[in-house]
């Protein structure tokens, strides 16, 4: 064998030995738009704030020798101008906070984050289904930049198992049933918190000093502001059956020197993947 043709087999080998060894490449897009919600708005201006981080956002983890991308940011910047849109009779939408303050009229600025995205793959649930956990932050700040709120907002979803192929299809249509049920969550339970009442009657949100740690102001405020929260579940899917819930994670440092309000839990019972 002459050196062109050794070099060509070793060029070959070389190639089907990457193909062998590298990982499979799933990329999970959740798509689609909410239905019209059945909801009076609230008669406020608000500021709206997508970051270029959360427009963009991608989660990557490699499972099996499987990397999956889960490209989140083009439907998260979708479905929240939805969101509020439909949630009040004036939403302006900027792409920072300090950008947001020099808007005259605003009664609130509202920043909503993806803080953990996690899945089960069909092979986690059996063959069963697929599963998707997005848990959100929605930092809600005082016309002048001031944080007012933190809320927490937890949205579950499911599609089916995949037929034939990597499973992206199927991940996306879960990934998008999250988002839909956390939509759903804080469009019905948004006017029952504390921190919306001044926007109910056209008024805008105050900063407050937040309370001493241990002392009772500060648990009534955490009981106030708490909504039916869930346990977070640990055990894989497959043997509980159930989808997958994100191990708790801190909240977000605030803008402003100092601490902030206690966050508060938008949570409903699980699963709800509709709205």
């Amino acid at each position: 064998m002459n050196l062109r043709r050794l070099s060509q087999h070793c060029l070959a080998f070389a190639a089907l030995t990457l193909m062998l060894g590298g990982c499979t490449a799933v990329a999970v897009r959740p798509e689609g738009d909410l239905p019209k919600p059945l909801i009076v708005p609230t008669p406020a201006k608000v500021g709206v704030v997508i970051t270029n981080e959360a427009g963009n956002y991608v989660h990557k983890e490699s499972r099996a020798s499987v990397n999956y991308e889960a490209q989140l940011g083009p439907s998260h910047k979708h479905i929240i101008e939805e969101i509020f849109r439909a949630e009040f009779t004036d939403a302006k939408f900027f792409d920072t906070v300090d950008a947001a303050r020099l808007e005259p009229g605003l009664l609130a600025i509202f920043e909503p984050r993806i803080e953990q995205f996690s899945f089960a793959n069909s092979r986690e649930t059996g063959g069963v289904y697929t599963a998707v956990t997005i848990r959100y932050q929605i930092l809600i700040y005082a016309p002048n930049g001031e944080l007012v709120e933190t809320l927490t907002l937890t949205g579950y979803g499911s599609g089916p198992a995949p037929k034939i192929g990597n499973g992206e299809e199927e991940l996306g249509i879960a990934a998008y049933a999250a988002m839909r049920d956390a939509a759903a969550k804080f469009l019905t339970q948004f006017t029952s918190l504390d921190v919306a009442k001044p926007l109910l009657v056209s008024q805008a949100l105050v900063a407050r000093a937040p309370p001493a740690p241990g002392s009772p102001e500060a648990a009534a405020a955490v009981a106030e502001m708490t909504i039916e929260a869930v346990p977070i579940n640990d055990s894989p899917v497959a043997a509980t059956a159930q989808a997958p819930s994100p191990p708790p994670a801190s909240a977000p440092p605030s803008k402003e020197p100092g601490s902030s309000p206690p966050p508060s839990q938008m949570t409903a019972p699980y699963p709800a993947t509709s709205l």
